[in-house]
């Protein structure tokens, strides 16, 4: 009979334990999605702009904030100095982010892309396995050792109309960096008389991304 009454005993605690670690498997989930933080377009921020373009500055951060129209928004954002990063995130039109992907320049993605459906699920893509032997910061040491830019302030990234001194555009087929200086050299030419002449032209170098051999583009 004891022995009966044991298993019984033993039977309803069983029981009893299952539910509960059932019950704290639910919590657990709950408490997940909780926690799962969807970046959201700030439209009570851009309701004060002034005009198309809302520039504002959030921990350093420059974000330029623009509502495209019913389907898209977007943020560009520039982290605080020394960073060379360009960081672009899209929005579904419920608000919601629908990517964010991180630039050296205006073409080469680096480091982590995230992309969402509209409930929040992010897929992944490592932008850094693309890349050969040469990153992208030997790139901006490049630029450094050209007296364009500084590491160290982030002086030289823009020109002193803010807009952008060079562009670095990476061809994983070719495993070869483009890197154009925009305001490279005096424009000397001849003048056609039409519009107006440019008063700096560009110059354009190719970096091997194995051995960091750079030639310049004629």
């Amino acid at each position: 009979m004891k022995t009966k009454v044991s298993k019984i005993i033993l039977l309803g605690f069983l029981i009893l334990l299952h539910s509960c670690n059932g019950q704290d498997k639910e919590n657990s989930k709950n408490k997940l999605n909780e926690s799962k933080m969807i970046e959201k377009f700030d439209f009570e921020e851009y309701g004060k702009r002034e005009s198309a373009v809302h520039t504002i500055v959030k921990n350093d951060t420059v974000i330029r904030m623009v509502f495209l129209d019913k389907n898209i928004a977007t943020y560009v954002e520039n982290p605080p100095k020394p960073s060379f990063k360009t960081i672009y995130k899209e929005f579904y039109s419920n608000g919601n982010i629908k990517k964010k992907e991180i630039f050296i320049g205006e073409k080469t993605k680096i480091d982590i892309s995230e992309y969402y459906d509209e409930n929040g699920n992010v897929e992944k893509v490592d932008e850094n396995k693309k890349f050969g032997k040469i990153k992208p910061k030997d790139v901006l040491k490049f630029l450094e050792n050209k007296k364009i830019i500084n590491l160290s302030t982030s002086e030289g990234r823009f020109d002193e109309n803010g807009n952008p001194s060079f562009e670095i555009q990476y061809s994983e087929k070719n495993n070869t960096y483009l890197i154009t200086i925009v305001n490279g050299t005096p424009n000397t030419g001849p003048f056609d008389g039409m519009g107006e002449p440019l008063a700096f032209l560009p110059i354009i170098y190719q970096m091997d991304g194995e051995t960091g051999k750079v030639e310049e583009v004629e």
